[in-house]
């Protein structure tokens, strides 16, 4: 399997793993690593709760990694055993290989992390380029997803033209165009420091990938016979909430979404929101 840089050095490496590793030892309780062998190789999860609790796993978007749940993971514990995955091929502990895009590696690798795990059947919840792996691994292994939640998945409709045209503008101008990336994405929505020091560390220190995009066809979109909840923001500059809510309310049969005015595509502290909608399996 071809290794592809995700760093752009080993000092940026050094400095992410460090923020995880924070992140983790300021986290009030006690969560779980495990690397688990894959054969498209070892893939890190994080794991909080009790184990005879229902399945949870969160899938993070491009650019990040597992640790970015991790404020949410005690409120999905209390009806939850949660699982945070490090997408392979992302900025966190997991092997850096990057799949394609066009076939069905990432829905037959995160497959395999359900194998290792134990996993039978789960709730599971994609941002954005994870809720692309999360529609790919629904798609294929409809059984084995409880209900789904997507919040700015990729895959529906397209990204923006005036995003792609800014953000390759932009990043011919080294570190103040990645800010000025990061500033197109969160917009006006009041962002808490961390969050933004988060998305500035991955800017500078991960190399983006620039596959083009697979966008799901219909006749996939329609075997998520699930119950589906689509989170989007208002003010999202990468992908239209409203097209994509259109979309899949025109193909799935168990549909619902949330659209918060108030936010564009940095969908924190929706864990409420996605708890809502999860308990609802749990009452039936």
């Amino acid at each position: 399997m071809k290794q592809v840089a995700v760093f752009k050095s080993n000092d940026d490496q050094r400095k992410v793993l460090m923020q995880y590793n924070n992140s983790l030892s300021d986290f009030n309780g006690i969560v779980r690593q495990d690397m688990v062998d894959t054969g498209f190789g070892k893939t890190n999860v994080l794991s909080f709760g009790n184990d005879t609790h229902p399945k949870l796993v969160l899938l993070h978007g491009a650019n990040s990694n597992a640790v970015s749940w991790v404020k949410d993971f005690t409120m999905y514990a209390n009806e939850y055993k949660v699982y945070a995955i490090d997408i392979i091929g992302e900025p966190g502990k997991s092997e850096q290989n990057r799949l394609s895009y066009e076939n069905e590696n990432y829905s037959d690798w995160l497959n395999e992390v359900f194998q290792q795990l134990k996993i039978d059947k789960a709730c599971l919840v994609g941002l954005s380029q994870g809720g692309w792996i999360a529609v790919k691994f629904a798609v294929k292994y409809p059984e084995k997803v409880k209900r789904l939640a997507l919040l700015s998945p990729a895959g529906i409709v397209n990204t923006t033209g005036s995003f792609i045209l800014k953000a390759v503008f932009y990043s011919l101008f080294g570190n103040f165009g990645k800010r000025k990336i990061n500033e197109l994405i969160i917009g006006n929505q009041k962002v808490d420091h961390q969050v933004l020091d988060f998305m500035e560390l991955m800017q500078s220190a991960v190399n983006s990938r620039m596959d083009k995009e697979y966008i799901f066809s219909d006749e996939e979109l329609k075997k998520l016979a699930m119950p589906v909840l689509f989170i989007g923001g208002a003010h999202d500059v990468v992908r239209d909430s409203e097209k994509i809510k259109t979309r899949l309310a025109g193909l799935l049969p168990d549909f619902e979404f949330f659209i918060d005015p108030e936010k564009g595509h940095v969908l924190v502290d929706m864990a409420d929101v996605i708890s809502e909608f999860l308990l609802k399996a749990k009452n039936k």
